[in-house]
């Protein structure tokens, strides 16, 4: 793709449906493979995308280099990337497991041959992540949830959309006040949850714990005394590296007795730094 044809626009990225268990994630409303970010026009490089989590640039045809550099935000070399001896391409690891990760903001590539510059362009790398939907499998059976366990209508799955130009990667979820923490001596419990979020596109994280569940299951847990209790408000902090952490919140009343509780959703909200808390319809 020519770099002189760009105008900052993101095309969505392209992911495949998995079914395999309740810490699988599914890519939605996706149709491409990769995603451009805005770039400035250059004779250097024939093309630049994000492809999961990495940034790959391609060099023009008549372009002989070995290296590219990529510059961070603040000028400082950031990382280094050989060019394929049987091609053009050159690879920088932005996000995933393993990986230091990278500032957001403006970065610039310079293509280097013998230790110096032959050409560069630069590249504009931000992410925007938010929470835009929370579901529980019991009211939403035609997700892909794992129905070999029997407690799969316990469990939820939130959607996390990164409407940015670069990627991020979920590291963590935070579970507060849940129907399945009331069953501990915790006030939350947080769980590692790595998954990468590429750029204009909407990814589906299956939670690992069963959010819902009150009773049996949980080894060495105990059943919620739903009979004396009203209302209590989930909370989930999603935490998002580079980039703002979106939060959910879920009001539900609590009814029937102990093993044998009746859970109905009041209210739910989603918030994050970058955005205004908002009703979420969902659930």
């Amino acid at each position: 793709m020519v770099l002189s044809g760009l105008t900052g626009t993101l095309v969505a990225l392209a992911g495949c449906t998995d079914n395999s268990d309740t810490d699988s994630d599914t890519p939605t409303n996706s149709t491409d493979t990769a995603t451009e970010p805005p770039v400035a026009q250059s004779d250097t490089f024939a093309g630049v995308r994000v492809d999961a989590g990495q940034l790959v640039v391609t060099l023009a045809r008549d372009m002989s280099a070995r290296w590219v550099h990529r510059f961070g935000p603040d000028g400082n070399l950031a990382e280094k990337a050989k060019v394929a001896l049987d091609g053009r391409e050159a690879q920088f690891d932005l996000v995933g497991q393993n990986v230091d990760g990278y500032t957001p903001g403006e970065h610039r590539l310079a293509a280097v041959k013998n230790d110096e510059p032959v050409g560069g362009m630069t590249v504009d790398l931000e992410p925007e992540v938010s929470l835009t939907s929370f579901h529980w499998a019991k009211n939403h059976p035609y997700m892909g949830w794992d129905k070999s366990a029997n407690n799969w209508e316990t469990h939820a799955a939130f959607h996390l959309e990164n409407r940015g130009s670069g990627p991020a990667m979920l590291t963590r979820t935070r579970w507060r006040n849940a129907p399945f923490v009331l069953r501990t001596d915790e006030d939350e419990q947080t769980f590692d949850h790595p998954k990468v979020l590429p750029p204009n596109k909407t990814t589906t994280i299956y939670a690992i714990p069963p959010v819902y569940e009150t009773s049996g299951g949980l080894v060495g847990a105990s059943s919620v005394e739903c009979e004396k209790i009203d209302t209590k408000t989930l909370h989930l902090t999603a935490t998002v590296e580079p980039g703002a952490n979106s939060s959910f919140s879920q009001m539900i009343e609590y009814g029937g007795e102990e093993g044998a509780c009746e859970l109905t959703i009041v209210d739910s909200e989603t918030t994050d730094s970058s955005q205004t808390a908002g009703k979420e319809s969902e659930s």
